[in-house]
């Protein structure tokens, strides 16, 4: 019986890859689960695929979460990962020889809010005392996921081998290779699988062993729906004023032709928020504070995250300056207070929703920018209940290292997996992510 965790936020960080959970269980012996047909079948192929050292055959249950950088935005993060979750329950099969290992597993599973990883994160959050996400409404839709993954290692010692892993199905498909080392007390052949994603097992050791290990891996992807997919925003629009300004509206993104400026106020990211406000205040008129502007937009077009101390203070400022004038913004202390001072955890208000649209709408922007604000608030409110996808990166590469101790009773490992982004990020991201992976299990 085996357990394993993967995490991210012990080593700080909290997007992409958050969190995933794997339960094991399997015997050291010839069973008829779905992947042991198989190998069983090969052996009818090839008489001496059968000659192994040790064989074993289990069934698992995975669970794994993804999510955007942006966690305090309720609206899509267009250009990082979407909000997606998924589970499989696998049967899992491999054989041993003298220097090598091969595994198989089957899986069958589900995506999308059916396997309800809102929930599982709101809980890991409260464990971990860290603020809840506010997107799970915009996870990728459900849908059913079939996968087979194949798994090939070989040792030319105990302590320098090559893995090759080849994933086929609508949840991964893709062909993974790159050198295995381990450094210590090493007593079995090969390794045993090191992420919950590898599905080769722990070796049947009969004395106690501990090393270290340092995988380099290339990875080509060519599926993978965690980041989304053919799923697209039908909607499309064109406003044009005096052929000085053209909004387009298509598959999730628009387009501002005339000045590019105004690209980036529906292009929600965690890192471009006064950017993007500074272009929607050249749309509203100056008439109302720049404070409550602020407000304004970042409930609308920013999906309502409430504003750190800093940020909190200048604004309080500006609404209390004595020029400031709120005589027109009936409900303005009530949307003030749950802009600012609510629960960072809790989303905003309906009422605070329908407030800003009031005061936005109220400010009687005419000509080329009224236009424009009504085709910002039609695309927000048209991506509003959709998912998007990003683009697949090819290419990607992962570096995993940690410690594993084995008894013929016991598995302990511990370990680090840094790697690229699978896919093309938009500016400002960090290139790359890192999680933290545990793994115990006991033999019986």
């Amino acid at each position: 019986m085996k357990f394993s965790w993967e995490n991210d936020v012990f080593l700080f960080s909290d997007r992409e890859y958050t969190n995933g959970i794997r339960l094991e269980y399997g015997l050291y012996g010839k069973t008829y689960f779905p992947a042991s047909l198989v190998l069983l079948g090969l052996e009818k192929i090839v008489p001496n695929f059968g000659q192994k050292s040790a064989e074993y055959s289990g069934l698992s249950l995975t669970h794994s979460l993804y999510t955007p950088s942006n966690l305090y935005s309720s609206d899509a993060s267009y250009g990082e990962r979407p909000y997606s979750a998924n589970a499989m329950v696998s049967s899992i099969s491999g054989y041993f020889w003298d220097k090598s290992a091969f595994s198989i597993e089957a899986a069958i599973g589900s995506m999308g809010p059916n396997v309800r990883g809102k929930s599982a994160q709101a809980g890991i959050h409260r464990l971990t005392d860290s603020p809840l996400p506010q997107g799970w409404d915009r996870q990728l839709r459900n849908r059913n996921l079939f996968q087979l993954n194949l798994d090939y290692k070989y040792f030319w010692n105990p302590y320098l081998g090559i893995q090759t892993t080849i994933k086929l199905g609508n949840s991964d498909t893709s062909l993974s290779v790159g050198p295995v080392l381990r450094f210590g007390h090493v007593r079995s052949p090969v390794a045993q699988g090191m992420s919950i994603t590898d599905p080769t097992p722990s070796y049947p050791v009969e004395e106690t062993e501990y090393y270290f290990y340092i995988k380099p891996m290339v990875k080509s992807q060519f599926v993978n729906s965690t980041l989304g997919g053919s799923g697209k925003n039908p909607f499309s629009a064109t406003i044009e004023e005096n052929g000085k300004t053209s909004v387009y509206l298509t598959e999730g993104r628009t387009i501002f032709i005339g000045d590019p400026l105004y690209n980036s106020i529906g292009d929600e990211r965690a890192y471009n928020t006064l950017t993007r406000f500074g272009a929607y205040q050249t749309l509203v008129p100056s008439d109302a504070p720049l404070a409550l502007n602020f407000l304004v937009f970042n409930s609308i077009f920013n999906g309502a995250p409430v504003p750190n101390d800093g940020l909190k203070l200048l604004l309080l400022q500006n609404l209390n300056e004595s020029n400031s004038n709120l005589s027109g913004f009936p409900g303005v202390e009530y949307f003030v207070y749950d802009t600012l001072f609510r629960n960072p955890t809790k989303g905003a208000s309906a009422y605070s929703k329908i407030l800003a649209y009031r005061y936005l709408n109220s400010n009687e922007s005419s000509g080329e920018d009224s236009m424009l604000i009504t085709a910002l608030l039609l695309y927000n409110e048209t991506n509003a209940s959709k998912t998007y996808s990003v683009p697949l990166r090819r290419v990607q590469g992962r570096l995993s290292t940690g410690f594993v101790y084995q008894t013929p009773d016991l598995f302990f490992q511990m370990g680090v997996e840094i790697s690229s982004l699978e896919y093309v990020a938009g500016n400002g991201l960090l290139p790359y992510h890192r999680y933290l992976s545990v793994q115990m299990g006991t033999k019986f």
